[in-house]
């Protein structure tokens, strides 16, 4: 039953992801200023697109700027999310102990009473530790922002009000979009840029990917590990493996996307191992006390 609740809630959010997302994506090949999407998504994507334009605009006109620094803005601001779901691992490590003592005590009573018994107790122990069970569901709430910045930048260098940006940066325009074949020599003078920053994107997704998996050995808890998590460790990873594949095609199409993506990854890295040491202390001060 309780899972059940969570796989409904699950797919709940997934659905109200998908209905901010807007499932008509035609106006991603369009200006801000043509029609398409939900009005009040759209309107996010506007303002993302204004403070780009403002940010830019005071740094000599560059749109690499202004993206590069509405990026990290995002990411920052996307951190309690993201802090709150380390914090709620790092409990779930510090509680599991106690949490198989429970399930060891109620192993094979199936009895409503004893079922009842085990969930008062797990909850009480939830409530010990400071673990909410659906805050893993806390990511999704910044999916609606990142989609919303994935349209902006798509569309930002379509928009003839935002042409007196300079989408050039070195030697990269970002107006420009592929064309041929990736593949094809007589597109490679101009493709090749497109190409590299699909790379880029790809590697250090991949590395941050495998950062993040590899966790020291005192955050891995081998020893209440069972078949099922082990399995879906496995999943996960497969699961990543194949983001990284998508990423590095969409990336392709565009270099803003790629470009912000880059970023992401970076700021991933730094934040990820900013966590990871805070819940390495946190767990070896509570096993200390212990």
């Amino acid at each position: 039953m309780r899972n059940s609740k969570k796989i409904v809630l699950l797919f709940l959010v997934l659905g109200i992801v998908f209905v901010l997302s807007g499932c008509n994506t035609d106006h991603y090949t369009q200006g801000l200023d043509a029609d398409g999407g939900f009005g009040w998504v759209q309107w996010i994507v506007r303002r993302i697109a204004d403070l780009i334009y403002f940010v830019s605009s005071i740094a000599g006109s560059y749109y690499v700027v202004g993206l590069l620094v509405i990026t990290i803005l995002i990411r920052v601001l996307g951190w309690p999310i993201y802090s709150k779901t380390n914090n709620l691992s790092a409990n779930m490590q510090i509680a599991a102990p106690d949490i198989e003592k429970v399930k060891q005590k109620y192993l094979g009573k199936t009895d409503q009473a004893s079922q009842r018994a085990q969930q008062q107790e797990m909850m009480a122990i939830y409530k010990e530790y400071g673990i909410n069970p659906l805050g893993c569901l806390l990511p999704f709430l910044q999916m609606p922002i990142f989609i919303a910045m994935y349209q902006t930048v798509r569309r930002i260098p379509l928009t003839e009000r935002f042409d007196d940006l300079n989408f050039n940066f070195l030697m990269f325009d970002f107006q420009a979009q592929p064309t041929g074949s990736f593949y094809s020599p007589s597109d490679f003078s101009h493709n090749w840029p497109f190409i590299l920053f699909a790379i880029i994107v790809g590697l250090t997704m991949f590395f941050y990917q495998r950062y993040a998996m590899h966790k020291p050995e005192i955050l891995q808890n081998k020893k209440y590990r069972t078949a099922q998590q082990e399995q879906s460790e496995k999943t996960m990873k497969y699961m990543s493996y194949f983001m990284v594949f998508m990423l590095v095609i969409i990336a392709y199409t565009n270099l803003g996307i790629a470009f912000y993506w880059i970023i992401g990854n970076l700021f991933q890295f730094v934040q990820t191992h900013i966590n990871r040491k805070q819940m390495i202390e946190r767990v070896t001060q509570r096993k200390s006390r212990l």
